[in-house]
């Protein structure tokens, strides 16, 4: 199997797309001490290396976004190399965003913290 990749594209442009290739779900469970692994175990083994690599694309480009962004940005939502997509609620985004970097930060996050913008947390980077 060949690595999968990442864009970004509009949240609008991809909502269209067939339903059954979103990844995205209800979320709101991630809790302050969980951790990446906690977040895969929502997931059915299927679908870790689609996260995965969303993970690793959101790092390697410093998303630090609430789901008002995911949705509204001009490259809010991952679109990967094999036509699965991510186009989600705020509090699955939230979980997303705080799997991602309380484990690359090592920082405790909630999904709140990424829930909308109004909320987010100080950037840790420029």
């Amino acid at each position: 199997m060949r690595p999968l990749t990442v864009t970004w594209q509009p949240y609008d442009r991809l909502a269209t797309h067939d339903p059954t290739l979103d990844l995205g779900g209800l979320g709101g469970f991630f809790k302050e001490g969980m951790r990446w692994p906690d977040y895969l175990e929502a997931y059915e083994p299927e679908w870790h290396a689609h996260l995965e690599a969303i993970r690793l694309s959101i790092v390697a480009n410093r998303v630090w976004g609430g789901g008002d962004w995911h949705q509204e940005s001009a490259a809010g939502a991952p679109l990967l190399s094999d036509g699965h997509y991510l186009c989600t609620t705020y509090r699955d985004w939230g979980d997303l965003l705080a799997a991602t970097w309380s484990s690359e930060l090592n920082r405790d996050f909630s999904y709140m913290d990424f829930y909308i913008d109004v909320r987010l947390p100080a950037r840790p980077f420029e």
